[in-house]
């Protein structure tokens, strides 16, 4: 179905000027947070809060809240621990990954070992729950643990299938849904939770469109994985066939026209062998399944849009399309 109400907005990537003050009060926040850490930990969580990346997350709680009813002084704490505990995610996953560079910086693991990195992302993730216990709502609160449990059980679920042919594409959406939608379902949902809006057909709605923007996204980050160049990502790329991963793009090359590139692709899976996929670039097998994997993300996009009609009309709905079409533009990016 398409939208010409939203159209105009493709291209104007400006979705969060609307909210640019509550994000600035976010970072603010985040900030602050740091201030309770001991001086000997403070020095460790200035660095790692330091780099702010797209903001998304909170953007989503805050164009959520804005589109029904209103942004509360809650919606900026929920955003900020939020943010908090995706930043505390980067911090393990570059461990995981053995990634040395984040948003152009050195990752913690790279500076101070992968020991103190853990930690610091566990006591990151600690704080993150102090603040939700301060919203004073214990149901938010029972909901913001069980989907930051559903985070690390995905993260589990990934590490332990490495190199796992057996897998099936089910249990790949199973899985980036719990590591990476589940915030992004959370923070639509959570914003309409702090507005009373728990139990109404609306935050079912914002819960399944948190979800598929996830999932297209972190189809957009598995493409990139194996296109981009880490310069421009500003962070390591390639970590996914290096560790084994099976991605979205990896199983349309399993399922490849080109039997060569199937088998090859296979073989290096079964003996746990990184595939080489800086040879594979050139071939019309390995860009049809970017262009697939693009095409299920863009597909899930549109699904997103759909949910938007029952919000009433506003500039934050505007702005919440214009983030869809903006994921768009991203993937459409890996096509080129």
């Amino acid at each position: 179905m398409s939208f010409p109400f939203f159209s105009k907005l493709r291209h104007k990537k400006e979705h969060l000027k609307l909210i640019k003050q509550e994000l600035q009060r976010v970072r603010s926040e985040i900030a602050a947070q740091v201030q309770e850490f001991q001086p000997h930990v403070q020095q460790y969580m200035e660095d790692i809060c330091h780099g702010h990346g797209k903001m998304i997350r909170p953007g989503l709680v805050l164009l959520t809240a804005a589109a029904t009813g209103g942004i509360k002084d809650e919606h900026i704490t929920f955003a900020a621990l939020l943010e908090m505990v995706h930043m505390a995610s980067l911090v393990h996953d570059d461990v995981l990954d053995k990634a040395e560079t984040r948003r152009d910086r050195p990752t913690p693991n790279a500076l101070w070992g992968n020991e103190l990195a853990v930690l610091l992302g566990d006591i990151l993730l600690a704080q993150a729950m102090v603040m939700g216990s301060r919203i004073g709502d214990t149901r938010f609160t029972h909901k913001m643990a069980l989907a930051t449990r559903d985070l690390c059980q995905g993260e589990i679920e990934q590490s332990t299938r490495l190199w796992d042919i057996e897998m099936s594409r089910a249990d790949y959406y199973e899985i980036i849904r719990k590591k990476t939608a589940t915030l992004f379902a959370m923070a639509m949902s959570g914003a309409a939770m702090l507005q009373n809006l728990e139990d109404t057909e609306t935050a079912d709605h914002l819960h399944r469109m948190g979800t598929l923007l996830g999932i297209s996204y972190q189809i957009y980050d598995d493409c990139l994985d194996l296109l981009g160049i880490d310069e421009a990502a500003g962070k390591t790329l390639g970590t996914d066939a290096e560790k084994g991963k099976l991605t979205l793009p990896m199983f349309f090359l399993l399922e490849s026209s080109s039997e060569d590139i199937a088998a090859q692709v296979r073989e290096a899976i079964e003996n746990h062998r990184e595939v080489n996929y800086a040879a594979l670039r050139h071939t019309e097998g390995f860009r049809e399944a970017i262009r697939l994997s693009v095409n299920e993300g863009l597909t899930r996009n549109e699904e997103a849009r759909e949910v938007l009609w029952m919000l009433p009309e506003s500039p934050a709905r505007e702005a919440l399309a214009e983030m869809t079409y903006r994921l768009d533009e991203m993937l459409q990016d890996c096509c080129r």
